[in-house]
Order: structure tokens, then C-alpha cells, then sequence
């Protein structure tokens, strides 16, 4: 198989295990349990303009959800193409 479709696979199972994780919520929990963490953490770096708590604390949880999933998804496609190989 060529570099380029090899590639092309990779990012679309990326996505499509991403988007499987994210409608199934399963880190919706984990997600919602750090957001007040992150957003604190998030305070102590500076930045231009300043947000209101709550738009930063929703902003970050989103954040976080997105995140874990991606995580989660490229492991999975880590893992899947060392059991292949």
C-alpha cells in the first residue's frame, strides 16, 4: 500500500473512532470531573482578554472532551497497527 493511502486510512479511522467515542459520551464523566481542575489550572496562565469563570469553565470542558477522545482514538490506532504488523 502507498505512504499516501497508507495516511489517508490512518486519518480516517482517526476521525471515525473519534466520532464513535464522542457520540457513545463515554468520557463525558471524566470530562465533567476535571473541568473545574483544568479551568483552575487554566487561571494562572495570562492571556489578553479575560473570559467570564463560567464561559472558561464550559469552554475548557468541551475542551477536555474533545481531547480524551482524540487520545483514546489515537492509541487505538497505535495499538491496532502494532497487532497488525
Amino acid at each position: 500500500m502507498s505512504r499516501p493511502a497508507k495516511w489517508s486510512l490512518r486519518l480516517l479511522a482517526f476521525l471515525a473512532i473519534t466520532f464513535v467515542l464522542m457520540l457513545s459520551g463515554m468520557f463525558d464523566p471524566l470530562a465533567e470531573s476535571l473541568k473545574y481542575a483544568v479551568t483552575d489550572l487554566m487561571n494562572y496562565i495570562p492571556t489578553e482578554k479575560i473570559e467570564p469563570y463560567p464561559d472558561r469553565v464550559e469552554d475548557n470542558y468541551f475542551t477536555m472532551y474533545i481531547v480524551l477522545n482524540a487520545l483514546v482514538a489515537g492509541i487505538a490506532i497505535f495499538l491496532g497497527e502494532k497487532i497488525i504488523r
